[in-house]
């Protein structure tokens, strides 16, 4: 069976594989599109809201259920929900383009759970260092943060949805904006996601974050074109 991180790769590689002469391909946004854009639609979440799945803005029932239930930890700062909805995974470092696997310049399989971010290079880690990461993403939310996308409170930008409907093949992300506040620096407005794939049942295989200014830079207007176009497709209040 293939890696599911490495089909999540896959899958934003081709996504992004049209704008090659635009960018390099680490560069780009992790299952993006460079389309003409319009301003992004995000829905601002109050911690004690809980999402729904009727919200969804795709038709996958059981995906829906899933994507719901890690919103709404997003939104609590329940990072230990979030890790309980992730999958760690395998990588042999001969079957991958090793470049885009810093680990595969000293080890020949990597394994543990997949993190990301603008440059679209993945480290797999083990799980107590991907609940830290979890953790340092919603303990450092910073809601009195504002600038012209509104305040820092956690935001779900949208679910976006990439490649053929095959198990295996389809991903789908769920997009996300904060401020956060880091090691005794200012808060600046971060953007993530956290990608799923059906292996037996829905899990999160690679999670992405970065400055929204280092999106910027790989390709024009992430809140709405990243992620497969999750911006174009919020949740439904």
């Amino acid at each position: 069976m293939r890696s599911t991180v490495v089909v999540a790769l896959l899958l934003a590689s081709a996504a992004c594989s049209s704008d090659a002469d635009e960018s390099d391909a680490t560069a780009r946004t992790a299952s993006t599109a460079r389309t003409a854009s319009t301003p992004a639609t995000t829905t601002t979440v109050a911690p004690s809201v809980a999402f729904e799945p009727a919200g969804c803005s795709v038709r996958d029932e059981v995906f829906c259920v899933v994507a719901a239930e890690a919103a709404t930890a997003l939104a609590a700062g329940n990072a230990d929900q979030l890790v309980e909805l992730s999958r760690s995974d395998t990588i042999n470092c001969v079957d991958v383009s090793r470049e885009y696997f810093p680990g595969c310049e000293s080890q020949e399989v990597l394994n543990g759970y997949g993190l990301s971010g603008p440059d679209l290079l993945v480290e797999l880690v083990a799980r107590d260092a991907f609940a830290e990461e979890l953790e340092a993403i919603t303990a450092s939310v910073d809601p009195s943060f504002s600038d012209e996308h509104g305040d820092g409170a956690v935001r779900v930008v949208g679910v976006g949805t990439c490649g053929p409907d095959v198990p295996g093949r389809r991903t789908y992300h769920l997009a996300w904006t904060a401020a956060l506040r880091e090691g005794g620096e200012p808060a600046t407005r971060s953007l993530g996601s956290f990608e799923w794939l059906f292996v037996d049942d829905w899990r999160i295989v690679l999670t992405y974050r970065g400055a929204l200014a280092d999106w910027e830079a790989a390709q024009t207007n992430p809140l709405d074109d990243a992620f497969c176009e999750a911006g174009r497709h919020p949740w439904r209040a």
